[in-house]
């Protein structure tokens, strides 16, 4: 934890994978199957749709992240900020749209976004940590991508119960903010830089 303080760009990144997954785990996995079937006419095959969507969406997003070349330092800067801010968009959009296609293509589109910046972003942190902390860093990792689910979960729970709407707007209000807020730290550059010098062959 010392380690990853210290280091001005590393912290960023990992406070901002936090930040995001702590947003959309939860309006995900609770808000969906609520929003199938609640507002959506194909109920269960709805809940079905949307899911296999966000995961199809991930896959592509991986496949493109392992085997295209990481664009350059400027370039990168802009597809962190607009794939953070889509993510934003998007999760707000679900609960305004009672259309399961319309849904699907968002989520789809979702997903294949945060596939490629979850490999992107995983990988630059595992170069950029020295291997006798590698373990320990990546234990970090998996609690800021899993440990918080719980709780960003109980949160979906208690706010669905009152009203769907509101999860997703508020969700995605929160990640914009989270975009606004990346976009001003002089990290983001620095970051941008050295993803592209360690880019396999520089």
């Amino acid at each position: 934890m010392k380690y990853l303080w210290n280091d001005k760009v590393l912290r960023l990144m990992f406070l901002v994978l936090t930040a995001v997954n702590f947003l959309l785990i939860g309006p995900l996995q609770v808000g969906i199957p609520v929003l199938a079937n609640q507002c959506l006419p194909e109920g269960a095959a709805a809940f079905g749709l949307l899911m296999s969507a966000f995961a199809g969406g991930n896959l592509v997003g991986y496949l493109i992240a392992g085997s295209l070349p990481h664009p350059s330092g400027t370039a990168m800067r802009m597809i962190m900020i607009l794939l953070i801010g889509a993510f934003g968009a998007v999760i707000g959009s679900l609960g305004f749209i009672p259309s399961t296609w319309t849904d699907f293509c968002l989520l789809l589109l979702l997903g294949l976004g945060n596939g490629y910046i979850a490999i992107i972003l995983f990988t630059w942190m595992q170069t950029r940590t020295p291997k006798e902390m590698l373990g320990r860093m990546m234990g970090l990792l998996m609690f800021s991508n899993s440990g918080l689910v719980p709780i960003s979960q109980a949160i979906s729970g208690v706010v669905s119960k009152w009203n769907l709407t509101p999860l997703f707007a508020s969700a995605g209000a929160l990640v914009l903010l989270v975009t606004l807020w990346t976009a001003s730290q002089p990290g983001l550059r620095a970051f941008s830089e050295s993803l592209t010098a360690a880019q396999p062959g520089d």
